[in-house]
């Protein structure tokens, strides 16, 4: 038994090296790798900003950041606190990283290559980070399965799909400076210590479960939500309360004490040098919406829901029934976890999680469903384990195609609808990347119910702000006899252009709306135009650029007028920011005419963390 366990601990490697291999291979350039993107910069930020830039301010990070990133980079998870810019996300992901970091950093020495932290040496160090601890995860999920009398066969099937029937998958191999794998890890290794010392009450397993939760909250905060999913490991209450009453000794208590407190050590050091503090919540201006919780959005839209973009984690239905005629303590422990989960996660103020692939903070408590999961595969036999087979396999599959999908630019990170969904349902070919745009940028707070600013030019004069070029009288004007035409010889609309006032300075709330009616004479020729909102200098140089397409996914209407909006959140104003120009950019230079151009520019408050109502994207 102890052989064939071996066995499977090492087949799980070797699986998970080659899938590396094969993903990295497969890229179009593996020397431009880059892995280090999105969230996951921010929690990669830590290693050079600490290793290299020996310091706790990441103002030199946040600045060598600018400079690889687009000019619309804004560093969203750094803000200054007591003159010190300071990273919202929290140390333990780069902390698990870190070993992986200070190789990359040798060879980089070695190779007399750049030691700034993203050369492709560090791209790469990070994937194999997430390589390692995954693997690490699905061994201690492995383990953890075998604690339930759960055969090697069953136990190993679970434990493959956890990594390739879930989004999992994404965050190990596409997006691998992300936190969630390195969540997922640490919760499977607490998960496992947690119930060996329910079996056994053996201080190690205490210590250890003890120090794996203080690195579980150093990665995210938000991981102290496995909580509510530890008595059930315990399996009745006369296990839960004995242990907690009688097999819990002062010295056990004081052992793990010292071992959570030496685990969470760096998390709160750090913040009392850079805050004053030693508890700091770094999720400025961001909140949740308690009122209003977009639960069934968060399960089931195709924008991102998690049983849409993880459908594997539908068969919980049946498993939890299993469990409830099985152990109706375990049902309860369980159903309130999922509960917590699914209320909290569904009420933050973005409840997509911004740019990102299906439902990602369930992501990081993988290990706990695929328990439950297990406890039922494990049980099941004849026609219904043939049938749950095959749908463990067909759900793994289109995981793996939708994975694909989404690191070809086939799903969009944050805009998908149901038409989007279908319209690019399984469809691999090169063609359908980036097929389907954006939606309007979204923000925390509630819009003004009125503009402070409006200016619609409807092309039947001169209008104060515009710059007017390519208007054209014809019969199909939307409104009026006047409408701006676009072609191969006119690339851009009349542009406003507008004097950012003094007073809107140090302002971070200000939001435009842009939309405008368009006519397309053939179907998609205004497919990759572009909405562009510009902010200059004084010199007339851009320092801020923002565009989103005018059709978020391409369609056959055409000779029929149809608005078209999209809206952007402006960067806090600065003196630097002088004056704003907004156009639309015919891209692909096709034929096609433009009316009733209209801007708007709101207010927001962000300060408020009691409200009520999402904002309307």
């Amino acid at each position: 038994m102890q052989k064939v366990v071996k066995k499977h601990i090492y087949s799980i490697l070797a699986l998970l090296i080659l899938s590396f291999a094969l993903i990295q291979f497969s890229r179009d350039n593996i020397s431009n790798a880059v892995l280090i993107d999105g969230d996951g910069s921010g929690h990669y930020a830590w290693l050079p900003t600490i290793f290299i830039h020996h310091s706790i301010d990441f103002s030199q990070t946040f600045e060598n950041e600018k400079i690889r990133k687009g000019p619309d980079y804004q560093g969203h998870n750094y803000h200054r606190v007591n003159g010190i810019l300071i990273n919202k996300f929290t140390p333990g992901a780069a902390l698990l990283m870190a070993p992986f970091f200070l190789l990359a950093f040798l060879i980089s020495v070695i190779l007399q290559m750049p030691t700034d932290g993203y050369n492709v040496i560090f791209q790469y160090s990070v994937g194999l980070a997430a390589v390692f601890w995954a693997w690490i995860g699905l061994v201690f999920l492995y383990r953890l399965l075998l604690t339930y009398k759960i055969s090697p066969k069953p136990a190993l099937v679970v434990t493959i799909a956890s990594l390739f029937g879930t989004n999992l998958l994404a965050y190990t191999y596409l997006m691998p400076a992300f936190s969630h794998v390195y969540s997922f890890a640490v919760i499977s290794i607490l998960l496992f210590y947690v119930r060996s010392y329910f079996l056994g009450q053996d201080k190690r397993s205490l210590i250890l479960a003890s120090m794996m939760f203080g690195i579980l909250l150093s990665i995210r905060t938000v991981n102290i939500l496995i909580v509510p999913f530890l008595p059930f490991l315990g399996g009745s209450f006369h296990t839960l309360f004995s242990t907690i009453k009688s097999k819990l000794k002062v010295s056990n208590i004081l052992y793990s004490a010292l071992a959570f407190a030496l685990a969470i050590s760096p998390l709160i050091v750090i913040n009392y040098f850079q805050t004053g503090r030693l508890i700091y919540f770094g999720y400025q201006n961001e909140g949740f919406y308690w009122s209003n919780p977009q639960i069934l959005n968060f399960l089931f839209s195709f924008r991102k829901g998690w049983f849409v973009y993880t459908p594997l984690m539908l068969l919980i239905f049946p498993a939890a029934l299993h469990i409830f005629k099985k152990n109706k303590f375990e049902f309860w422990w369980f159903i309130a976890f999922l509960s917590v989960l699914v209320y909290i996660f569904s009420s933050w103020w973005n409840w997509f999680f911004g740019d990102s692939f299906g439902m990602r903070p369930m992501v990081d408590f993988t290990a706990a469903f695929a328990l439950v999961i297990a406890l039922w595969v494990s049980t099941i036999k004849g026609y219904i384990k043939s049938i749950t087979l095959i749908f463990i396999l067909l759900a793994s599959m289109l995981n793996l195609v939708q994975t694909y999908q989404y690191a070809k630019g086939i799903i969009h990170p944050d805009s998908m609808t149901k038409d989007a969904y279908f319209y690019v349902f399984l469809k691999t070919d090169s063609k359908y990347s980036g097929s389907i745009s954006g939606g309007p940028e979204y923000y925390y707070g509630t819009l003004d119910t009125k503009p402070f600013l409006t200016s619609l030019n409807d092309f039947e004069k001169n209008y104060n702000g515009w710059k007017s070029l390519g208007q054209t009288e014809t019969q199909i004007a939307h409104y009026g006899k006047l409408a701006a035409e676009l072609s191969k010889d006119k690339v851009y609309s009349p542009s406003f252009k507008w004097k950012i006032p003094d007073s809107l300075q140090g302002r971070n709330n200000l939001y435009v709306k842009l939309e405008a009616e368009v006519f397309e004479p053939y179907a998609n020729v205004a497919r990759n135009a572009m909405f562009v909102m510009d902010i200059q200098n004084a010199e007339g140089k851009s320092i801020f650029y923002k565009t989103a397409k005018l059709k978020k996914m391409p369609d056959e209407i055409n000779s029929q007028w149809r608005k078209f909006s999209t809206g952007f959140k402006l960067p806090a104003i600065t003196r630097e920011h002088y004056s704003l120009k907004i156009y639309i950019w015919n891209t692909d230079k096709q034929h096609f005419m433009i009316d009733d151009f209209r801007i708007r520019f709101f207010q927001y408050s962000n300060n408020n963390r009691s409200l009520s109502l999402p904002p309307k994207y």
